[in-house]
């Protein structure tokens, strides 16, 4: 399960943080708006433990504060709370800078707001 928090007192520009964990670590992504996007940063941690202290040090958040959201897809972006997936990733011909979302079942190309 991934994690999610919006900020009580957002720092330099961001107001939520998201972390994933998978076989290699812990990302902790950062964002400058609560509606779903792509993250302005990310950051990689050996454990969950060491990233949610250093969210606790630098933000302030406890550990209690935090809400479980699922894990993306299979071959979407770890940093958007909905499906979202580089096009062509699915079958090994990824169309970087094209991205596509999962809309009522159906991919979708999309342009995100800036």
């Amino acid at each position: 399960m991934r994690k999610i928090v919006n900020l009580t007192k957002p720092k330099d520009g961001i107001v939520r943080l998201m972390i994933f964990n998978d076989d290699y670590g812990t990302y902790l992504f950062g964002y400058k708006k609560n509606e779903d996007c792509r993250a302005e940063w990310d950051e990689w941690y050996e454990t969950e433990y060491d990233a949610l202290e250093s969210v606790l040090t630098e933000y302030g958040v406890q550990k209690s504060e935090w809400n479980e959201i699922p894990n993306p897809e299979p071959n979407c972006q770890h940093d958007w709370i909905n499906p979202v997936r580089v096009k062509g990733r699915e079958n090994g011909n990824p169309e970087f800078g094209k991205l596509e979302k999962l809309i009522n079942g159906k991919w979708t190309e999309f342009e995100p707001a800036k």
